[in-house]
């Protein structure tokens, strides 16, 4: 007789689902808390000591560092496909770079640059950690959705109240605050991403529409409440493609869209976001479009920032040197600290040269295929433009949420195509 030793299959079957328990269980756990880092880096934007920015930071390095490190998952990651998504990783390595080489002009700003990018590219690797399958990624613009249809409301009720105040009770220095912004526009440009979720849920949730419906009227309304010009006319130009958009699907007969909530919503998305601007008040905005000089002093920024890129075209001057070099290049004195250029793009020549501005250009401007195809994302396009002529990208506030948005649209791009060919090869397999 031979003894053989037998392993209880029960107990190989209760390894290998407590296995698959704790994969699947990986992503709604770094989901939950980077949700949470996004969120504290919002309501922390009003707060001029460095604590709240580092704690952002830190807590990004921490939760990235914990999802390499555990190893939990063993098989291949999930990732965007493509060779544009990878650029994101190495915007902060040229401010290594920069460093390395001796060619910026204040290294404690630099290394600070690099932190910020660094944080920010993290952001982009642990959401399309959080979004490998369409349920996922849905639930993450919900969470967003709700989280900034909450502001709006706050901002709504602090617009005419809050006298400068957060919460009526944290004092900032200035006459208004906008939820937790206190500058009108990046309040704006942080609605901007939000803003398509909610038009185009509205189209095509059938009788969920209306929730969806609300949370857009408000989102528009606290905009315009807002006065900020360009921040009106994107959220505008965002209800307007929608609409365009909807209409257009509709006609499709292919789109699967329910033809009847769809073409009441494109009447009541309009007029419920007229109602509420109408509830708000659209005067502030109104004056504000009707100064002889819409781009004030910006111009002049321009111009100084286009002097300081012809004379580093190649390494720039340093990432987030900006403020320390203008003054070389002013070509006009202001009673106020320039900290920006008011242009992102034009400033990313100034402080990185012309490889830095594409770095960052790149990928963004490959995702606007996805962005067309999926209308929830033409977010990002609105706030690309209005990077033209504001500085949406300096605050993680703002940015962290287009980075996110960003890594959404890339995996919604590389699940379709890996859904497609898996449709091709079972085609051919019959």
């Amino acid at each position: 007789m031979f003894a053989l030793s037998v392993t209880p299959i029960y107990e190989t079957a209760g390894a290998a689902k407590a296995a698959v328990a704790s994969v699947r269980r990986t992503p709604v756990v770094v989901g939950v808390w980077l949700f949470l880092l996004l969120i504290f880096s919002t309501v922390t934007v009003f707060v001029r000591d460095a604590w709240a920015l580092e704690s952002f930071q830190i807590g990004i390095f921490v939760l990235l560092a914990a999802y390499l490190l555990a190893g939990i998952r063993r098989e291949r990651e999930g990732m965007a496909a493509g060779w544009a998504p990878w650029l994101v990783y190495l915007i902060p390595c040229w401010g290594v770079f920069q460093l390395w080489a001796h060619t910026t002009a204040s290294t404690f700003e630099t290394r600070e640059a690099v932190l910020k990018w660094s944080a920010l590219a993290g952001v982009f690797f642990l959401t399309q950690v959080v979004a490998g399958s369409r349920r996922q990624r849905r639930i993450f613009q919900s969470a967003f959705l709700c989280f900034a249809t909450a502001m709006a409301v706050l901002c709504l009720a602090q617009l005419f109240t809050a006298n400068g105040r957060v919460l009526w009770a944290f004092p900032t220095g200035y006459p208004f605050v906008f939820a937790t912004f206190q500058y009108s526009n990046n309040y704006a440009q942080f609605v901007e991403v939000a803003l398509p979720i909610a038009l185009w849920r509205a189209l095509c949730e059938g009788p969920r529409s209306w929730g969806y419906t609300l949370c857009g009227g408000v989102l528009y309304a606290s905009v315009v409440g807002t006065g900020s010009r360009a921040g009106a006319a994107l959220c505008t130009a965002e209800l307007a493609a929608m609409l365009i958009i909807g209409l257009a699907k509709l006609r499709h007969p292919q789109t699967g869209l329910p033809s009847r909530s769809t073409a009441a919503m494109l009447v009541m998305v309009p007029a419920l976001a007229a109602i509420f601007t109408l509830a708000v008040g659209w005067e502030h905005v109104w004056r504000r479009l009707e100064q002889k000089d819409p781009y004030l002093g910006r111009s002049y920024f321009l111009v100084a920032v286009a002097n300081m890129a012809k004379q580093r075209p190649l390494t720039g001057y340093g990432l987030g040197t900006f403020p320390e070099v203008y003054q070389r290049y002013a070509v006009r004195d202001f009673s106020f600290y320039a900290n920006h250029a008011h242009n992102d793009w034009a400033e990313f020549a100034a402080d990185g040269g012309i490889p830095f501005l594409l770095l960052v250009l790149i990928p963004f401007a490959a995702a606007v295929p996805a962005a067309v195809r999926n209308p929830w994302g033409i977010g990002l396009i609105a706030v690309m433009l209005h990077a033209c002529v504001d500085y949406p990208f300096p605050r993680p506030a703002v940015s962290g949420w287009m980075f996110a948005m960003l890594a959404l649209l890339y995996m919604t791009r590389t699940m379709g195509v890996s859904s497609s060919a898996a449709k091709e090869l079972r085609h051919l397999v019959r």
